[in-house]
Parts: C-alpha cells; sequence; structure tokens
C-alpha cells in the first residue's frame, strides 16, 4: 500500500469518525431536548422527528468506516 492510498484510507476514516460524532452529539442533544416533550401516544411521530436522521448518520459513519479499504483504494487509484 503506497502512502497515496493509505492518506485516502485516513481520509475516509476521518470523514466516517466526522459522522459517527455527529450522529451521537445529535441524538444525544435531541433525546435531552425532547424529554420533557414526550408523550407515548406520539412515539412514532417522536422517533421520526428525533431520532431517525442522527441513527442515518451514526450508520454512515460506520458504512464508511467499514468501506475505508476499498473506497480509499478506489480514491488513490490513478494518483501518483
Amino acid at each position: 500500500m503506497n502512502s497515496t492510498t493509505a492518506y485516502a484510507i485516513l481520509g475516509v476514516r476521518l470523514c466516517a469518525l466526522f459522522f459517527l460524532v455527529l450522529g451521537l452529539w445529535l441524538l444525544v442533544a435531541n433525546l435531552i431536548e425532547g424529554a420533557s416533550d414526550f408523550n407515548p401516544s406520539y412515539l412514532g411521530y417522536f422517533l421520526l422527528t428525533q431520532v431517525v436522521r442522527p441513527v442515518l448518520a451514526i450508520l454512515l459513519g460506520l458504512v464508511l468506516w467499514v468501506l475505508s479499504k476499498p473506497m480509499g483504494r478506489l480514491l488513490a487509484r490513478g494518483l501518483s
């Protein structure tokens, strides 16, 4: 593995870490903010408005982390 590929993998992993931290931060903030407004009869609405987007960001971060080596190789292909 050359240094260009290593830098590309590092870049993808940094993006993954960013999405993981951002998603976790938003999830915790939304749950703390919405804890006082929680109504069990509106559970679906609460989950859609407060939980889904942060969880999607966390999942995106995990997918990027798992696929960082193939993506880094793809990004570094043709560079010297």
